[in-house]
C-alpha cells in the first residue's frame, strides 16, 4: 500500500473518530441533515469540477467506483460532510460578527491548507486548472449554504 492509501484510510478513521467523539447522540439527527444536504451540493459540484478537468483524484479508495464517478468519494461524501457537521454544530451563532467571520476563515483556511499540502506532496488530489483560492471560495460557499439550510431546519422543525 502506498502512502496515499494510508493517508486516505487514516483520514477516514479520523473522521469517524471525530463524529463519535464530538457529535452528541441527541444531535445525531441534525448531523445527518447537515451531511446529507452537503452531499447534495458536493455531488453536483464535485462532478462538474472533475468533468471540466479542473481537478482530478488519481488515487481513490474505491477505484472501480471512480471509473464512473471520477469525483473523490472519500472527500465529497465523507470527509467534507464531517467537516460540515462539526462546523455547523459548533457554529458561534450568538457571538459577534467578527468572531463568526474568524470562525469561517480559520476552518476553511485550515481545510484549504490541508488540501494544498496533499496536492503538493502526493497523488490524492491533483490541480489541473484549479487554484487554492477556488477551494477556499467553494468550501466557503458550500459551508455557508449548508449552514443556512441547517439554521432553517432548526427553526422550522426543531423550534429552536
Amino acid at each position: 500500500m502506498s502512502i496515499d492509501w494510508w493517508i486516505l484510510l487514516s483520514s477516514l478513521f479520523i473522521g469517524v473518530f471525530l463524529i463519535w467523539k464530538f457529535v452528541p447522540r441527541e444531535k445525531a439527527r441534525e448531523a445527518w441533515i447537515i451531511a446529507l444536504f452537503l452531499q447534495s451540493i458536493t455531488w453536483v459540484s464535485g462532478l462538474f469540477v472533475v468533468e471540466m478537468k479542473w481537478i482530478s483524484y488519481p488515487v481513490a479508495l474505491l477505484p472501480r467506483v471512480n471509473e464512473i464517478n471520477k469525483a473523490s468519494f472519500s472527500f465529497e461524501f465523507f470527509l467534507f460532510p464531517v467537516l460540515a457537521i462539526l462546523f455547523s454544530l459548533n457554529y458561534p451563532t450568538y457571538q459577534p460578527l467578527w468572531l463568526r467571520f474568524f470562525y469561517y476563515t480559520f476552518i476553511i483556511g485550515f481545510f484549504t491548507f490541508i488540501e494544498v499540502l496533499l496536492e503538493w506532496k502526493n497523488n490524492l488530489v491533483k490541480y489541473d486548472e484549479w487554484k487554492w483560492y477556488w477551494t477556499f471560495i467553494t468550501v466557503w460557499f458550500s459551508l455557508f449554504l449548508n449552514h443556512q439550510y441547517y439554521s432553517w431546519y432548526k427553526k422550522k422543525w426543531l423550534k429552536e
